[in-house]
């Protein structure tokens, strides 16, 4: 959670992208509507993707068991060939054994839009 200027971000010029969504305060939207970020390989190529949020972020805060299932979620959105996991499936069971709680298909692929 260190700031960095939109500047440093044209500079390192990131080929992926991972942010918050707006009901956490972040700038996913942002990123996708804004002209300043057009110029960013990541935005060029729809590599920006929000990380999944419910019940809590599945990568930083707070800490929680749902960076379990976002390690999955990563590595089958980056390393497709090594992690190649149906993520329905892996939200459905994760949903499951740690919260106790069945989720629909419907469910699992709205958390992981």
């Amino acid at each position: 959670m260190s700031p960095v200027s939109q500047e440093q971000i044209l500079f390192w010029d990131p080929e992926v992208i991972l942010a918050w969504g707006e009901e956490q305060g972040g700038y996913y939207k942002g990123i996708l509507t804004d002209p300043s970020w057009r110029g960013i390989n990541a935005v060029q190529q729809s590599r920006v993707y929000q990380i999944p949020n419910a019940p809590f972020n599945w990568l930083d805060r707070p800490p929680s068991i749902n960076r379990i299932i976002g390690l999955k979620w990563l590595g089958n959105l980056l390393y497709t060939d090594v992690f190649n996991y149906n993520m329905v499936v892996e939200v459905k069971d994760f949903y499951a054994k740690f919260y106790h709680y069945n989720l629909s298909d419907e469910d699992a692929k709205a958390l992981l839009a």
